[in-house]
């Protein structure tokens, strides 16, 4: 390749990229290439020499799109597929609701419902595509006797078409918790064997190991106010603790690949429901919960994702738990009646221990919610 020709090709991708985020957010049903070109500081003049035509540029712009679709199914079908297709449309749903994917999932509908429309052009194809995608990470995650049957076929085309419909409920209502409901009832016929006989059940009643529990909260603070008291020692230890615990920090160490230990201790064990080593309601001790932490991501304010490992001698505790914050500016905020410099702040937390009840850590993590908006609030 001729230096010309290298230069050409880092501008064509940087401009790509500059149009693909533009486009996250304006959509590409409208697209004309002086809007975009004036956008991306660039001239159609430049993105007709780089690209071909309109139409080869929108095919980009959808190939761009598809890889960051099939970017995850790579990484769901890394993690493990032999842990069956229950798990896998687990792992599928949990990067679909999450927030920061929102845009990058518009576009795909209507990229999903152009193509098939019929359109000839830069679309056709699209869906087509996309479903083969996914039915072959779903396929990997079905036992070989099963993969190659009808009914196989017949189970992950049915999962596909739970997680689309959900997923398009979800764009329309952002009601999270109701579509979540829906597709984690689904997921859970899939665990059941052909005998008949029910899948293994976690001591809480709440289905196999590696699922998801989420909550969320509208705060009246602004997110890089929300991101540093995620992020602060003393803040985390007046707001972190649910209802009913107090916490104290132990090696504080804020930055990618750092975390900390935190202590949790009940502060009426006889009022908590026992379940814990000696009798208690701890997971450590007969009354505290001590879980290290470590930071594997921080993104200013967007996110902050961290890995918890609880220490118990309890089998049921055992496991990695990720726990995503996921901070996405609100035009209103929560509690103190504020209007303006609002946060929605989701929290998802992936393969949560089965000794830990669903109903429990989701209350758990709504009441640190509520401490960190009490926290943010008071002062404003």
């Amino acid at each position: 390749m001729t230096p010309s020709a290298r230069t050409d090709s880092a501008r064509k991708q940087q401009l790509l990229e500059l149009a693909y985020a533009h486009v996250l957010d304006h959509g590409l049903a409208d697209m004309s290439l002086r809007p975009l070109a004036e956008a991306i500081g660039s001239s159609p003049r430049v993105l007709l020499f780089l690209f071909g035509s309109k139409d080869a540029l929108v095919q980009a712009l959808l190939a761009r799109a598809r890889q960051d679709e099939t970017g995850m199914l790579e990484a769901v079908h890394a993690a493990r597929p032999e842990h069956g297709l229950a798990r896998t449309g687990e792992l599928v749903w949990s990067w679909l609701a999450d927030p920061g994917h929102r845009k990058v999932l518009t576009l795909w509908v209507e990229g999903y419902s152009r193509s098939l429309s019929g359109d000839t052009g830069p679309w056709a194809g699209f869906a087509e595509r996309t479903i083969a995608d996914w039915l072959e990470v779903f396929a990997a995650a079905q036992p070989p006797a099963r993969r190659d049957t009808p009914a196989g076929l017949a189970e992950r085309t049915l999962l596909l078409s739970v997680l689309r419909g959900a997923l398009l409920d979800l764009l329309a209502s952002r009601d999270e918790r109701r579509t979540t409901a829906a597709v984690t009832a689904h997921l859970r016929t899939l665990e059941i064997p052909a005998d008949g006989t029910p899948a293994h059940r976690d001591r809480s009643g709440n289905g196999s190991t590696g699922r998801t529990d989420r909550a969320a909260r509208t705060i009246a603070a602004p997110r890089a106010a929300v991101y540093a008291a995620l992020l602060d020692r003393e803040a985390l230890e007046a707001w972190l603790p649910p209802d009913g615990m107090s916490g104290r920090i132990e090696r504080w160490d804020p930055r990618p690949g750092g975390g900390f230990r935190m202590i949790l201790t009940h502060l009426d064990p006889a009022e908590s429901p026992a379940g814990g080593p000696a009798g208690g309601p701890g997971k450590t001790s007969a009354a505290t919960d001590v879980v290290d932490v470590r930071f594997t991501g921080l993104v200013p304010p967007e996110r902050v994702v961290q890995q918890a490992v609880f220490v118990s001698e309890d089998p049921s505790y055992a496991g990695t738990m990720t726990m995503t914050w996921h901070l996405a500016a609100s035009g209103s905020g929560s509690g103190s009646g504020s209007g303006e410099g609002g946060t929605e702040v989701t929290v998802t937390a992936t393969d949560v221990p089965p000794g830990i009840d669903r109903a429990d850590h989701e209350a758990g993590i709504a009441s640190s919610l509520a401490h960190l908006a009490s926290y943010l609030e008071a002062g404003r």
